[in-house]
């Protein structure tokens, strides 16, 4: 069988999909169709696909919970697990696990996270149907979060209470009673329709300032739940200071004691009080006196008061200046200097103990210069006036100085008689021969010459005795150690009567 052949007689797929394309692209659509519409609905029938299915998978957290009862929950009929109204998860199965209802609950990771060991599980139904719900309390962070497969103990679980088993949990005596009640409150309401409406309008200014009152409470409530926390700390302040506060309370026994023992000093002081208070309205009056002075003593501050900033200002400069060298400089001399400090405080304490008598030799030394700067008058001079003239006199005779120093100008007195002395002296002695060697005396017929001889001065006093009698003779002369004639120390000063 030749190509041609075989393909004549048998058509290949893709002749055969050309051939019924349009068939085959409505099977197509129709398929892709029915793939969307059966998502949907396995999706609105809550379907749950592995984590692990592209697109579609979903993971769940596994939360089990133990319950007296399971009554009215039915999985796969999307009964929630909710956390304050919220819902987090779905009903997955219920197992009868030891007498108790074990229901398994796949939460939503996001919000296992919010989930802690110490949380509650409490039935609830959704609708009067019995559509059941599991709300969820999460606990405190305090306690943990859960693991996976963590199961809530029954301690920490309760189921839905119908009304019929809580009539039941009644005996027979009080289930009378409470058809009694029933019954009376039937007939008693039976055509008072009106009047229990009244009745409940008449609450209503009670409903209308409680709903303030509650929303004043709401609005306090941080502050009232401060003021709690405050209480709580200072109580427990209080608790752990048991002693202290046990002393508190016996020092203050002992006080009201002493209190007690000096009642009649408080009866004195009690009797005193009145004239006090009256003294007291005086020293007010006085006061309101001083007040009115003050005004106009504080109306004239004020320009002071107003100069006060800008001088304020302008010494900031200084302080900023000076800030550096407290800092730098001062405090950390201070801080050097402090040990010195420490160990002087022994001698500081033995001369503050010698301080009285330093003050007695002090007061001496201040009569002393009180006497020395005592002016007697204009007329009589002080010892001041005299030091000033002996301090001159004394710059006087040191005014001469030489190579080794200032000079003092000198007069030596000596009697014609004393050189003959002197003469033979000399002979002996060398010091004086030098002595007399710058000295340069005048010789005995110089002492003649001018009058200064025994015979010469013997005929002179009787001659001054006849016209002066009262008056004095001295038979020598003085001599000025600088500047004299003769030789680089002496000079012949004064001749005659009376030498100078």
């Amino acid at each position: 069988m030749t190509p041609d052949q075989e393909h004549q007689g048998e058509r290949g797929l893709w002749d055969q999909i050309e051939r019924y394309r349009t068939a085959f692209v409505s099977i197509l659509v129709m398929v892709v169709i029915a793939v969307f519409v059966g998502g949907y609905i396995l999706s609105n029938e809550r379907l749950s696909l592995p984590g692990w299915v592209p697109v579609v998978g979903k993971s769940y957290v596994t939360l089990k919970g133990e319950f007296q009862t399971g009554q009215a929950l039915t999985p796969g009929q999307g009964q929630a697990v909710t956390i304050a109204g919220a819902k987090v998860g779905e009903i997955a199965s219920v197992q009868l696990h030891e007498g108790d209802a074990l229901v398994t609950m796949n939460v939503t990771p996001k919000y296992a996270h919010y989930i802690y060991r110490d949380a509650t599980m409490l039935l609830r139904p959704k609708t009067q149907l019995q559509d059941m719900t599991v709300e969820v309390d999460p606990g405190k962070p305090s306690a943990g979060r859960i693991p996976a497969d963590y199961t809530v103990p029954l301690s920490q679980t309760a189921p839905d209470v119908n009304f019929d088993e809580f009539l039941s949990s009644l005996d027979a005596e009080t289930r009378e009673y409470l058809q009694e009640l029933i019954a009376g409150a039937g007939i008693g309401l039976k055509g008072n329709a009106a009047n229990l409406s009244a009745a409940f309008k008449r609450f209503d200014p009670i409903t209308r300032l409680s709903t303030e009152i509650t929303k004043e409470l709401k609005f306090r409530h941080k502050n009232i739940e401060r003021g709690i926390h405050n209480f709580q700390l200072l109580v427990s302040a209080l608790g752990s200071k048991d002693t202290e506060f046990a002393k508190v309370i016996q020092s203050s026994n002992a006080v009201f004691k002493v209190f007690a023992e000096q009642n009649q000093n408080v009866q004195r002081t009690l009797q005193l009080f009145p004239g006090a208070l009256s003294k007291t309205s005086v020293a007010t009056a006085k006061l309101a006196k001083a007040a009115s002075v003050l005004g106009p003593t504080l109306r004239e501050l004020e320009p002071f008061a107003k100069a006060l900033a800008p001088a304020q200002i302008a010494s900031r400069k200084a302080f900023l200046e000076t800030t550096p060298i407290i800092k730098n400089e001062i405090r950390p001399f201070a801080r050097k200097v402090t040990p010195v400090v420490s160990k002087i405080a022994p001698s500081i304490q033995e001369l503050g103990e010698a301080f009285p008598k330093l003050q007695s030799g002090f007061s001496v030394f201040n009569e002393f210069f009180n006497e020395l700067a005592y002016n007697p008058g204009s007329k009589q001079g002080g010892f001041i006036f005299f030091a000033d003239w002996a301090a001159h006199d004394l710059n006087s005779a040191l005014s001469t100085a030489d190579a080794h120093g200032p000079i003092g100008s000198t007069l030596v007195y000596l009697n014609c008689e004393v050189l003959q002395i002197l003469s033979g002296v000399a002979e002996i002695n060398p010091t004086v021969r030098l002595l007399i060697a710058l000295f340069n005396p005048p010789s005995g017929a110089e002492c003649q010459a001018l009058g200064l001889g025994a015979a010469a001065t013997s005929s002179k006093a009787a001659a001054a005795a006849r016209t002066r009698p009262h008056a004095p003779s001295n038979k020598g002369f003085t001599m000025n150690l600088l500047g004299s004639k003769h030789s680089a120390f002496g000079r012949l000063a004064t001749a005659g009567e009376g030498g100078r």
